[in-house]
């Protein structure tokens, strides 16, 4: 457990350090995930579907690797 909650940390600092609108870009991974990105806490059992449907996405977004 945990290595999605990881991705979605390292998400949020990209967010912050892009100066990007962080509600926007959070939904727009939300609805391209399919699932709500903000729901993601410490305790969410990592899925290795969710996780690379994360990372796929949030690449796209953010035009940076995750």
């Amino acid at each position: 457990m945990g290595k999605l909650y990881d991705i979605r940390c390292a998400i949020d600092r990209a967010i912050q350090e892009s100066k990007l609108d962080g509600a926007d870009v959070r939904g727009q991974i939300s609805m391209k995930t399919g699932f709500l990105f903000s729901m993601i806490s410490q305790s969410t059992l990592d899925d290795p579907a969710k996780i690379s449907k994360l990372r796929t996405v949030a690449t796209e977004v953010l035009k940076r690797p995750f």
